[in-house]
This record gives structure tokens, sequence and C-alpha cells, in this order.
């Protein structure tokens, strides 16, 4: 199981589920299964008699345990037998490389622990094989509030666990609204050069121009660059262009209803090659790096860590990586991020997509499913809830105890929340309402408000202004565009997906680099000849059925 971008980026700071494909088809929910009254609990829940929950479970690369503590000696296991009466006993344990590999081969042998953590594709084999509990109505009696509550952040992710109205598993669900892009800008390049925060598209071609023409950190050479974008600007979360496609309302690698209420495909709609046409000026004019189209990501970041970029397009924790490394390198530097701006009258409306790490499955034959859901209730209470204590999150050694439980749940309006509690707890000079996490931040945000800049990239995240000043702003307006589709591959998505990614990177990189803009016209056909016509009656057929 691969980490994310932001997972890579602020896992020092934050606990975050490890991101998977999503599972396919969903239903609206309906309670169906039955609940064992039998079991035999004292009036706290706990068991009377401790019961034991096998588990098999992968092991990241940063994980670490304090002195004497081990998979099954630590805070968490102590805390599930004393205050539950449950033994969770790991039944296997493999690197992060070799999780998906290991649970294939479970799954295929038959051989399943009482719990895993299965990404989507999985999920949907097991569910099909019925190798899966019906924790309806389990889920129903057992989950905590607070669970049920977090669970219900992201109705859509949510729904993805259900079959035939029947929950077949616990979602995890990572936060749609921390992918929504933004424009970041240099502020002191625009001070410097008397321009005004942009409030159009033009206003931020303008912009680009001038930070690339009228030579805005004053060396008097020709060598900084407008716009940075990576050789996969179509889809990367930093330098990428999704959020400049937005300013022309065009959502490619996205499905979008047309005026039928049918999905297409974004890429291949009139708006995308509008975009596609600016970029292509763009780079006739020299606003972007001539040679984009061989630099991925971390070379991108090179340049502006070097302070030749001025502007770009991103999520919200691109302050925490390449931008800190030119706030450090240049004491005059400064970014910040404002909403996406639109070509016309018609708001720009950011892109995000329902994203669900993974999902808890209960196995079949499991004795004690109810016992899985308390697990579940105690890791949330422990890290979100009125009690909740430093030990299980962060300790006091640094070290991040979160990893130490089967699986990680976390509220995807966490950051939004943190963003704003740090507000208050900064007006107030009293941190004594945040948690360990929260307290991380703002410790660094008040370190670099007396000088340190060191500090800068966390605060330009939760301080202000910064990147959740925007975020805060997308979700009290609810402007955010989500991927229609989210189900698992299609038969015709799996056979000719990557043929058909290849080509449109292939074409469209060649069109902002100077082919005839006509030749769009020519994807677009060779694209619905070549599979993507059978998969959007997949796509649709798909939608049809999760209404």
């Amino acid at each position: 199981m691969n980490r994310s971008k932001l997972s890579k980026m602020i896992a020092l700071f934050m606990a975050i589920s490890i991101p998977l494909s999503m599972g396919g088809c969903m239903s609206k929910p309906a309670s169906s299964s039955k609940v064992d009254t039998s079991v035999s609990m004292d009036a706290n829940g706990k068991y009377k008699t401790p019961v034991t929950v096998t588990v098999g479970r992968s092991q990241g690369s940063t994980l670490k345990f304090s002195e004497g503590e081990s998979w099954d000696n630590n805070v968490y296991t102590k805390s599930w037998l004393n205050e539950l009466g449950i033994i969770v006993k790991n039944e296997w344990v493999v690197p992060d490389t070799q999780y998906e590999q290991k649970l294939n081969v479970a799954i295929a042998s038959g051989d399943l622990p009482d719990v895993i953590v299965a990404p989507g594709k999985q999920f949907s084999n097991l569910v099909e094989n019925d190798q899966t509990y019906d924790l309806t109505a389990v889920y129903e009696k057992y989950a905590s509030p607070l669970t049920k509550e977090i669970m219900q952040q992201d109705k859509l992710g949510y729904n993805t666990a259900f079959r035939d109205g029947k929950m077949m598993g616990i979602p995890l669900v990572s936060s749609s609204m921390d992918a929504c892009h933004m424009i970041w800008y240099r502020t002191d390049w625009a001070k410097k050069l008397g321009i005004s925060e942009p409030k159009t598209m033009q206003e931020v071609l303008s912009m680009a121009d001038s930070f690339t023409k009228k030579d805005p950190d004053a060396n008097g050479k020709n060598d900084t660059i407008g716009m940075a974008i990576t050789k996969s600007f179509i889809s990367d979360g930093a330098f990428g262009t999704q959020g400049f496609f937005a300013g022309y309302h065009a959502y490619p690698k996205t499905w979008v209803k047309d005026a039928s209420n049918a999905l297409v495909y974004g890429s291949t709609l009139p708006e995308t090659k509008l975009a596609l046409k600016q970029l292509q000026d763009m780079y006739k004019s020299g606003l972007l790096d001539k040679e984009f189209g061989v630099k991925d990501g971390s070379k991108v970041g090179e340049t502006v860590a070097s302070g030749k970029v001025g502007l770009e397009f991103g999520a919200m924790w691109m302050p925490l990586a390449e931008m800190q490394k030119n706030i450090d390198n240049d004491p005059n530097a400064d970014w910040k991020a404002i909403e996406l701006v639109s070509i016309d009258n018609e708001k720009a409306v950011p892109r995000t997509s329902v994203s669900v790490s993974g999902y808890i499955i209960v196995n079949k034959n499991c004795k004690n499913p109810e016992a899985v859901i308390k697990v579940l209730n105690l890791f949330n209470e422990k890290n979100y809830g009125k009690t909740a204590d430093n030990a299980y999150g962060t300790n006091k050694d640094g070290i991040q105890t979160s990893l130490y439980s089967p699986f990680i749940d976390a509220p995807v309006r966490k950051n939004l929340e943190a963003h704003n509690k740090i507000l208050e707890a900064l007006k107030v000079k009293d941190a004594s309402a945040l948690n360990s996490e929260e307290k991380g931040y703002y410790d660094k945000i008040v370190s670099f408000n007396s000088g340190d800049r060191k500090g800068w990239g966390m605060s330009r995240v939760f301080n202000t202004p910064s990147s959740y000043d925007v975020i805060g702003q997308y979700v009290k307006e609810n402007n955010m565009l989500y991927d229609g589709f989210y189900g698992t591959p299609t038969a015709t998505m799996i056979e000719k997906q990557s043929t058909l990614d290849k080509m449109e990177e292939e074409v469209f990189t060649k069109i902002v680099m100077g082919d005839s803009i006509d030749s769009f016209d020519k994807f677009v056909t060779d694209w619905k000849k070549l599979g993507g016509d059978q998969i959007t009656k997949e796509v649709n057929d798909w939608s049809a059925k999760n209404k």
C-alpha cells in the first residue's frame, strides 16, 4: 500500500489513512443482519471473559516503538484488554510493500484472520465471494456516537461500503476537501511589481507574464518562470493544472454530468480544449518552463526552492515542502494561497473526489464481530473524543503510537477544525483546548511569529493567511465538484485505461508544446473508438445502479 504525497509531507505531524483504490457499487443503507445478544459484557461494555480477535496488518517504514513496547505490548493492546476485554492477536504482519500480495494469497486460500483492511478491489472480491460479515446491525448497535459522527462526515464515502443495502465493511474515508486545488503566488514579487491579488483568470495570466518578463528577483537576468507545471500536469496534486483547468470550467480525467445528467469524460469536452489552447499560448510566450515535459514534481520543486517560480496551482500541503525550502533560502520570499479564479462570470469550482483509503473487513466466520467495532470506537475516543489522550496519537517520546492500531480512522474535517481551533488559541493566547497534534502545529506557528522562519510552512497551512482559509471558504460555499465515478475500475478500464491515459498525456503535452490545437479533436475521436465509448457506457451503467 503506497502512501499519498500528502502523507509523505506531513507524516511527522498527523496520522492519516493510507490511500488505496476505491470500492465499487454502492447502495443506500438498510438494516438486515441480526446481532448476537448473548455476548456477555459488564455495564461498561467490557467482556466479562476476554475474547480474541485476529488481525492481518502491514507495517510502514516510519513505524517505531517506544522502549519496551512491541506489536503485542503497547498502549493500545493494554487498553483493548483492560478497558474492553479484547485481545488483538496479530496473525501476520508484513511490510507495506508486501501487504497487498499477502492479502491476495489469504483471500485465495480462504485463510483470513478475523479482520483486515482491504483496498477497494479486494473488498469487492471478498463481498462477491461471500467472505465478509454483514455488519449492518452490529455497527448500528455497537458503534459509538463519535464513530458514527466521523463516518457521516463524508456520506458518499460511507455509502461505498454498502451492497444491496447491507454494510459489508467499514470505509476509512480520507478528506476530499484537502485535495482541492488553490492558487499559490509569490506575494513579495507581486508587491515589488505593483501587482494586485488576481481576481480573474485574465489577471492570473497577466501575473504570470509579469513574473516571467519583468525580472521580479531583480538579478538582471531573464531566468524566472511565470507558472510551474510538471510533465504530469493533467493530474499532479503539486504543480499540476487541475485548478488552472477549473478556471475554464474544464475537468480532465474527471467524470462530469452533461445536460442530460449522463456522465461524460471531462478530458473530451470543449472546455478542456480551450484551456489547453491557453497553456499552449503561455508556453509559446515563455511563461512555462520550456523543459516541463521532462520534469517530475521533484525537479520542478528544485526550481521553486531556488526562487525561480512565481505562480503555481496545487493542494493545501505545498508550503510544507518546496515552498518552505524557498523561504529557507530567501529571507524576503513569501507565498499566499487564494481561491481559484474564473475566465468568465461563472465561479471556478475546484475538483475533488470521494476518497476511501480502504475498508475494514470482518471475516464472515468471526465469532465476535462487535469486538472490531469496539476496537474502532476506542481508537476514535482516544484520538478525537472528549477524553482524548496524547499517548494514543503521538506520545511524549515523539513516537506515532496511532500506527499501533490495526486501522486508523480520521474525521474528514479534522484539519479544517484544527485550523479553526488554532486561530482561536492564537487569538486568546491559550492552547489548552488543543490536542497533541494541534498543539504541535500551534507551537511551530508561535515560533514562526517570533521570528523562526522554519515554521513558515505550518503557518501558511494552519494559521492565516493559509490554505485552510481557502478550503474553509470552499466548504462554506459548498464549492467543490466531485468526480462522478468512484467505483472500482470497469472491465474495459482494466483492459484499456492505461493505453488511453498514455495517449491523452502524450497528445495534451504535445499540444501545449506547439502541436495544432485541432489534434485535440482527433484525440477525442480516437479515445471514443479505442475504448472510451464502452467505458462511458459502463460508467453510466454503474451510475444508474448507485443513484
